[in-house]
């Protein structure tokens, strides 16, 4: 594979982790909103519970905010391990992120050196041609005065 075509393959694979990544926080953002949510949810609940519950509450109603409560705890419990795996995505993410732009700086390079090798070879050669030349009409010159 040329110098070139990996230059353009980890060009690629940083545009790839860049969009991975805007998605990863997109996702991040949206799990923590919903998470917020759900806890405001929880302190008006509970605000309303303990009114009610001071007010005298029926084994049934008492029940019915139970389940109400615990599956809004498990709703929250769920969104937080959302929120764990997105940052552990976002950081995975970035690591390779990362490296993907080290490499690609790194191939950058090595083509900025090939073609300053290349043009400073060209030179010489150059170079020599402009002496051979140079040569050439002082020895028919030499020989034509002789």
């Amino acid at each position: 594979m040329s110098l070139e075509s990996l230059r353009k393959l980890r060009a690629q694979d940083v545009e790839r982790l860049m969009m991975e990544l805007a998605q990863v926080t997109r996702i991040l953002t949206q799990s923590e909103e919903r998470c917020r949510d759900i806890e405001a949810q929880i302190q008006k609940d509970v605000v309303i519970y303990d009114r009610q519950s001071a007010q005298g509450l029926t084994i049934e109603a008492w029940l019915e905010w139970q389940g109400r409560i615990d599956s809004q705890q498990a709703a929250l419990r769920r969104v937080r391990g959302e929120i764990d795996q997105a940052v552990e995505a976002w950081q995975h993410t970035k690591a390779l992120l990362v490296e993907a732009n080290q490499e690609r700086r790194l191939l950058d390079v090595v083509a900025d050196k090939r073609r300053e090798a290349q043009c400073t070879e060209a030179g010489r050669q150059e170079q020599r041609m402009t002496d051979e030349a140079a040569s050439r009409r002082y020895s028919v010159g030499k020989a034509s005065q002789s």
